[in-house]
Parts: C-alpha cells; sequence; structure tokens
C-alpha cells in the first residue's frame, strides 16, 4: 500500500515529495495566492503587534521555571513529613521568597502578555486585517470549488521505508512526533471524493474506495488544529494526551484504502476525524 502525502525514504534518505501529486485535479490562480499571501503578511504583523519583547518573554519563562522548581521541591518534602512549615520558613525564606517571587512575577508578566493581545485584537486595523484573511480565504477555496459545509479534518503525513512489503514510519533529526497532521477540508459529489487545502485540490473517484481501517497503535502528532480543546467536547471521548511541547498522543488511527492504477493507496487520519470520513463516504470502518 501506498500511503497518500507519505514521504518514501527507502530508496532516497533525503526525500521530500509527498505522494499523490497525481491526484491534484486544481490550484489556485497566482492572483488569488498573491492576494491570501498579502493577507498573511498582514496577519503576521498584527501577531507580531500581539506579543510582548522577546526579554520579557525570556524572563517569564525563566521565572515560571525556577518558581515551579522550588515551591515544588518543598511541596514535595512537606509531603513526605521531611521538613515542618516552621523549619521551613526559619532555614529556606530567602530560597522561598525567591521561589514565590519568581511565580509572582511570571503571573505578573503573563497577565501583560494576555492584556496586550487582547488590546491588540481589538484595534480597528487588526480586525480589518483579519477580515481581509478570512476573505481571501473564503474567495480561494470558492475558486477551487470548495463548498461552504465542507468537513474540517486533520490528515497524516510522515516518513516512511518499505521493508519485506511493510510500510514501517521512521523519524528524521530530531523530529518527536512521528505524524505530522495537515488540515484539509473533505467532501464529495457523485463522482468523486475530495481534499483540499489552500495550495491544491485533489480527487479521488468514489468507485476506487474500497474500506476504511483501523489500526489500534498509539501514535503521536505535531500538533492540535482545531479550536475546540483536545480534551473537551466531542473530542473527550477519544481520550487524548498532549505532551509538554504541545504534541497530541493519540490511541488509534485509521487508512481509507482507494485503488489506482491497479495499486492500493491510503488515506491516514487520526480516530478522532472517523466520523466525518463515514459521513462523507458512507462507509463504516471495519
Amino acid at each position: 500500500m501506498k500511503p497518500l502525502l507519505g514521504i518514501d525514504l527507502t530508496n532516497d534518505k533525503k526525500n521530500e515529495q509527498l505522494n499523490g501529486s497525481e491526484f491534484i485535479t486544481a490550484k489556485p490562480s497566482e492572483a488569488m495566492t498573491r492576494a491570501l499571501e498579502k493577507a498573511l503578511n498582514g496577519a503576521d504583523e498584527v501577531y507580531k503587534k500581539s506579543r510582548l519583547p522577546l526579554v520579557l518573554r525570556i524572563i517569564k519563562w525563566i521565572c515560571a521555571v525556577a518558581g515551579c522548581v522550588i515551591i515544588g521541591s518543598f511541596v514535595q518534602l512537606l509531603a513526605l513529613g521531611e521538613v515542618s512549615v516552621k523549619n521551613l520558613f526559619l532555614n529556606e525564606t530567602v530560597l522561598l521568597f525567591f521561589g514565590v517571587t519568581c511565580l509572582v512575577a511570571w503571573g505578573f508578566i503573563e497577565f501583560l502578555s494576555r492584556k496586550k493581545e487582547k488590546e491588540a485584537m481589538e484595534m480597528d486595523e487588526s480586525s480589518r486585517t483579519l477580515k481581509q484573511l478570512e476573505r481571501a480565504t473564503d474567495a480561494l477555496f470558492a475558486e477551487l470549488k470548495v463548498p461552504a459545509d465542507a468537513k474540517d479534518v486533520d490528515i497524516l503525513s510522515f516518513f516512511y521505508k518499505v521493508k519485506e512489503g511493510e510500510i514501517k514510519m521512521q523519524q528524521k533529526g530530531m523530529q518527536i512526533a512521528q505524524y505530522y497532521n495537515f488540515n484539509y477540508k473533505i467532501f464529495a459529489d457523485s463522482e468523486n471524493f475530495y481534499m483540499a487545502n489552500l495550495e491544491e485540490k485533489y480527487a479521488f473517484p468514489l468507485s476506487s474506495i474500497r474500506t476504511i481501517r483501523t489500526v489500534k497503535k498509539h501514535i503521536i502528532l505535531y500538533t492540535w488544529n482545531k479550536e475546540e480543546k483536545y480534551n473537551k467536547g466531542v473530542y473527550k471521548q477519544y481520550k487524548l494526551q498532549m505532551s509538554e511541547d504541545g504534541e497530541i498522543h493519540c490511541n488509534k488511527y485509521h487508512i481509507m484504502e482507494f485503488k489506482h492504477n491497479g495499486e492500493i493507496w491510503g488515506i491516514y487520519f487520526p480516530e478522532y476525524e472517523l466520523p466525518s470520513f463515514e459521513e462523507i463516504t458512507g462507509l463504516r470502518a471495519e
């Protein structure tokens, strides 16, 4: 089987080409791409204005780490009964004061950060810029004939090698997450199943789709793309976990298989996207 959006390192360790370019049926025009880039640059300026100076962000990080380590150590000693509250205040006054001061400083800088972000987002200029980005995005998807009710889903991409006919996931360099979860819009008409993002649109004949397979294997995703939190609402049932670095731990994934020119292909996606795929294709996961 050949993974769509997979990157095959079997014969070329430096390969960066995603599988599946033959299924691309449309790309946005140059004019539409330029309009989107202009809107994205404007949004990036808004984002920069909403952030505190780098020096304050570094101080906030140092205060958070130092405060948590110091106070956390004291709490652990108290819990184990290795020191009393009285002795702690008498013998570790300076260190205790420093730890509390760090946490207070972290809280104050965090307050300033959120205040600055809120003020930046409420400015008329920021509002206009973000609306321009929204309009540019909507116009691009309209040009690609993506319906407004298309589902937003994560599609998995990963490095792999083929060993004895088996797909073996690979990790390169300092890569922590095993799988990159790219956001796509999916939809279907009477003939094809489609995937689209801001760069291209893919089409797959519905008649070529065979099944949705379930793989009960723990995987790590690069990030969380949804507006709703990973452990809230409809996503709570999947018992997802987030690491300190923001990677998402997922308990299983699915593969929608289709056949093209005698070869089996697979579209890989996390378990929390299964309802969208089942609704659009009418299939049920094995």
